[in-house]
């Protein structure tokens, strides 16, 4: 199974309106498309950057029983450097290995 998030980080981490309008919108055209308006892909959008230990620990609750759950990551490096210390920290603890697989930019 294959499931995918992006995450548009360009906009502000605390909602103004315009990103509140742009979330409502995506949101909405999700539901009646099964698509991203920003995209065009079948995959969750979500805004802001993600807090990796929390996003991958709920990845781990949705897929309970799956042994391996492969994160892929493309960006700076300081933001896969984070995705990595999420990944080794939830791999200390029992439940799915975390595999990081990246690219730098």
């Amino acid at each position: 199974m294959v499931s995918v998030h992006i995450f548009i980080t360009q906009f502000y981490q605390r909602f103004d309106l315009r990103t509140t309008m742009l979330y409502i919108c995506e949101r909405h055209f999700q539901k009646i498309s099964n698509r991203s308006l920003f995209t065009g892909l079948r995959s969750i959008t979500h805004f802001g950057r993600p807090t990796f230990n929390s996003f991958l620990d709920s990845l781990q609750q949705e897929h309970p029983g799956v042994s391996k759950i492969g994160v892929f990551s493309c960006g700076p490096p300081t933001m896969t450097r984070g995705v990595e210390k999420a990944c080794s920290a939830l791999n200390k603890v029992d439940g799915a290995a975390f595999i990081h697989h990246y690219e730098n930019f």
